[in-house]
């Protein structure tokens, strides 16, 4: 094949081109998928110049008409603000149909068909566009009292579940052939939902439990988008201290039933997976989700005299954050002394990008070859060298998606190390001491998956009071 085709085959799918093995994906020759990426970008960047509004009119005031060597797409890096461009009252006062119209200029596919008018809430619009035009949307947390979209499709979502899978089996030592072996799986969080932190149960299941008899949730229900953005806005209101002026949608009100029926559930979680783990010790099980719930079964288990509980093959994969600094400085020893795992494995990555880079042996983040890392002036946007280390904004090219522009300027600091890593991985990695600008510079109220319940419960007192 010529590079040009072996370029789209590793960026169309890249579970399949590396085999569905990371440590494939990792020890390609550097100068071999370097010259991918650039064929990768420069077919991404011509093939969706004139389909793509948003991208046509940026390329056009820029006068870029085509991509000559790598560098050339830090031109093109669009803000993390741009899939939440919108004016925040059209979410307020569902207004679906000008959500779409914005919308439709950040996706080549056709949105035109989807019947959103009758649409009353988050939940159902993103249903209908997924149902009447095959766009599987997912969303952010929230932050700062509106959501990110993000125009994926259903296969999108497919390869993002095989790249974590490639990730997991590499950094916990599981051979490829093992990858369709059911594990006993719990997933300390929402069965579901439509943001990208609800969606890692569905990988989990996909690359673990591969059947429901296998697959324990926390939380036997999806998690709401509506909940999730009025969470947002109850916390912005109480910043500003005018939670009383919080405005209640008759929609919102009418599910209130529902919402606080998952509520109710929820409190008699932890007892019902508690349960159902004590009941599989000695099995070989597979744990992710969130720190804060596998601290609390963790506490439970060495209470109770459960030490090894599962013995080294377990596996934990859990993270999100610390809970607003709840969490005890040992969650992680607490944790893998109840299960007997070997370690907790770590992952690096965000809604935007086709990316879970895993930690290799020297505590690195490892970025994939379909993905282009760049490292930017904070202040003025220019890319730093493309050599030895460099801190700043971490921004990339995700060469996998083919109906919306891959190219994203995130909200993180990184320092990205462009010389070989000792662990013997050809790829580009971070140091692993990564933060949110906004956290540097004032602080976050990001709603991460790890305070997703806590959300939960405070959208349902406001639905109460309301």
């Amino acid at each position: 094949m010529s590079i040009a085709n072996e370029a789209l085959a590793m960026a169309n799918d890249p579970p399949e081109y590396f085999g569905y093995s990371g440590a494939e994906a990792h020890r390609l020759p550097r100068e071999d998928w370097q010259a991918m990426q650039l064929a990768a970008f420069q077919q991404r960047f011509a093939d969706l110049k004139e389909r793509l509004p948003v991208l046509t009119s940026t390329s056009g005031e820029m006068g870029i008409d085509g991509i000559e060597k790598i560098e050339d797409g830090a031109n093109l890096l669009f803000p993390h603000t741009v899939y939440k461009s919108y004016p925040v009252s059209l979410l307020e006062k569902n207004r679906f149909r000008q959500l779409t119209k914005w919308l439709s200029r950040l996706t080549t596919i056709d949105l035109s068909e989807a019947d959103v008018d009758h649409c009353e809430s988050i939940d159902a619009w993103l249903a209908a566009l997924e149902d009447g035009v095959g766009l599987s949307v997912t969303h952010s947390s929230g932050t700062g009292g509106t959501m990110s979209f993000l125009p994926r499709t259903s296969d999108g979502y497919r390869i993002i579940s095989d790249v974590f899978g490639m990730a997991s089996r590499e950094s916990n030592g599981i051979d490829n052939d093992q990858r369709n072996v059911p594990w006993h799986t719990f997933y300390l969080g929402f069965r579901g939902g439509r943001s990208h932190a609800a969606r890692a149960g569905g990988w989990a299941y996909d690359n673990f439990a591969h059947s429901p008899e296998f697959f324990h949730t926390l939380y036997d229900a999806d998690m709401s988008s509506d909940v999730m953005f009025m969470a947002a806005r109850v916390r912005l209101a109480e910043a500003r201290g005018e939670v009383d002026r919080l405005e209640v949608s008759p929609a919102m009100k009418a599910r209130q039933a529902e919402f606080a029926e998952t509520q109710r559930r929820s409190a008699e979680a932890l007892d019902r997976i508690f349960e159902q783990m004590i009941a599989l010790r000695g099995e070989r099980v597979y744990i992710g989700g969130m720190n804060g719930a596998m601290t609390e079964l963790a506490q439970r288990g060495l209470a109770q005299g459960y030490r090894g509980t599962f013995g080294p093959e377990c596996i934990v994969q859990c993270g999100g954050g610390n809970k607003g600094g709840l969490l005890p400085d040992n969650w992680a020893e607490l944790s893998l002394e109840f299960t007997g795992a070997k370690q907790i494995a770590q992952y690096y990555g965000m809604t935007e990008v086709t990316m879970i880079a895993s930690m290799c042996s020297e505590g690195h983040y490892h970025i994939p070859p379909w993905v282009v890392a760049y490292v930017l002036d904070p202040d003025t946007g220019e890319e730093k060298p493309r050599e030895g280390v460099q801190t700043g904004r971490a921004a990339f090219f995700d060469l996998v998606p083919q109906t919306y522009w891959g190219g994203f300027a995130s909200g993180d600091e990184i320092t990205l190390d462009f010389s070989p890593c000792k662990c013997g991985r050809t790829t580009y990695h971070a140091h692993p001491q990564i933060q949110r600008f906004s956290e540097m510079r004032g602080g976050d109220d990001k709603i991460t998956c790890a305070a997703a319940d806590d959300a939960h419960a405070a959208a349902i007192e406001i639905l109460a009071l309301g």
